[in-house]
């Protein structure tokens, strides 16, 4: 009888030859990377992201009161994305030294672009890491375990890494996802799922072990060992952030309690008993005129009419005393608190916010930072967009990456390339940068 041969965990057992086999991977190195585990004292199966494990919650409750990040971090995210991802051949260069670029026509490459609408999704994986740094893809495998079909970008928000791997000290297991962190979450409710990461060690070039993994990209910081650390963050360290917060609720106090009084009237207090001595007019009769004399004065002194008229007041000589009795005097009250209190405060922390985003304030409709208001000209934004744009070369790598993981990862041609095609805000051909009409997704000249 022909004996069977049992498989486990890459190890056969061969009961005929009595023997065991175990397959392994070649490898050209001479040595792996020395790596080193962080010490984590949380009694979680996960890394907590922030000491309440709510640090992208806190980020975005600060967001959502600020309209100038905010304004500002979508404006890094459109000018990352431009108008979109293309898929290309580099063919060479023409006669003006200008990259030729063909776009992708096979049809599994174009079907998959269409099927999962990768280029609205990475507005997502953009906006993740634009504000946090960090960004998750979960892949989903054909049933041959041996394709990518589905791509979904991950809320990052909801997502929390699993503690690194004693044995592999380079991996994180697990991404952990839910919509419930404030209330922890835990698999058996359903409120918290576990997905797999993706770890090289499953996959042997032609087929992967499970049929689903996450996959993490992120602005890479120093000495964060699972979750990276925004350079805009600073505002929120330093409490700029908190102080242009806080601006406009101190102006809705002021203007809410605050009661502006312009003018503090003195009459003597006399004065009505004199002028409308008794018996000659009755109480009745004196607070009567007191109230329209008051009326009065009121008319005096209030409305545009009346900016610049002279007020006149009559003085008393007191024979008895030898000195002169005070009349009515109209005193001026000063405004200890301006209409412009806390503006240059509110100003300044918004050239702060600007500053740590890297966004020219002009194009997001603002002067220069803490000093006069104004848009800028057409020239200031249009420079200041292409010296955006320039500076979103490492950035564009970063958030391409798992792009061209997913070409290798399904057998797509290795020539193919991926970009992001660049918004032209250039009026005439000369005033483009390149001096020339022809662009990346047209191609034509």
């Amino acid at each position: 009888m022909k004996q069977r041969i049992v498989y486990d965990n890459e190890v056969a057992f061969m009961p005929g030859a009595k023997a065991v086999a175990t397959s392994y991977k070649k490898t050209e190195d001479a040595a792996i990377e020395k790596v080193v585990i962080p010490k984590d004292f949380s009694s979680w199966p996960w890394s907590p992201w922030g000491d309440d494990n709510l640090f992208p919650q806190n980020v975005l409750k600060d967001l959502e009161k600020n309209s100038i990040a905010l304004r500002a971090l979508e404006k890094r995210k459109t000018v990352h994305y431009g108008r979109g991802i293309l898929a290309y051949r580099d063919k060479g260069k023409d006669n003006l030294g200008v990259p030729i670029r063909e776009p992708v026509t096979d049809p599994e490459v174009v079907e998959f672009l269409r099927i999962n609408r990768l280029n609205f999704q990475w507005i997502e994986l953009i906006g993740s890491l634009e504000i946090f740094a960090n960004g998750w893809v979960e892949f989903i495998l054909n049933k041959g375990k041996d394709k990518i079909n589905k791509v979904f970008v991950k809320d990052p928000a909801y997502c929390r890494n699993a503690k690194m791997d004693s044995e592999h000290p380079s991996r994180i297991p697990f991404l952990f996802y839910s919509a419930q962190w404030d209330f922890n979450p835990t698999e058996t409710d359903g409120s918290l799922v576990k997905i797999p990461m993706f770890d090289p060690a499953n996959y042997d070039g032609k087929r992967y072990q499970y049929p689903q993994f996450a996959y993490p990209i992120f602005y890479r910081s120093f000495n964060k060992s699972y979750y990276h650390l925004s350079v805009w963050n600073g505002i929120r360290q330093s409490g700029w952030l908190s102080i242009a917060n806080k601006v406009p609720q101190l102006k809705q106090a002021i203007m809410r309690n605050q009661m502006t009084i312009k003018y503090h009237i003195e009459i003597p207090d006399d004065y009505f008993m004199n002028r409308y001595p008794s018996p000659d007019y009755t109480r009745e009769q004196r607070e009567s005129a007191r109230t329209r004399v008051l009326e009065e004065m009121n008319d005096f002194l209030s409305d545009v009419e009346n900016t610049g008229k002279a007020f006149l007041t009559f003085t008393f000589f007191n024979k008895f005393k030898g000195e002169y009795l005070a009349g009515w005097k109209i005193n001026v009250i000063d405004n200890k608190l301006k209409d412009d209190a806390y503006l240059p405060d509110s100003q300044a922390a918004n050239s702060e916010i600007l500053f740590a985003i890297g966004v020219d304030p002009c194009l997001v409709g603002s002067g220069l930072p803490g000093g006069n208001l104004g848009a800028g000209s057409g020239s200031d934004k249009r420079e200041a967009f292409w010296q955006l744009n320039a500076e979103m070369g490492i950035y564009r790598q970063i958030s391409l990456e798992p792009l061209y993981f997913i070409r290798d990862f399904n057998k797509w041609s290795p020539d193919i390339e991926f970009d992001y095609v660049t918004v032209d805000t250039s009026q005439t051909m000369q005033d483009h940068p390149t001096k020339i009409d022809k662009r990346i997704d047209k191609n034509i000249a």
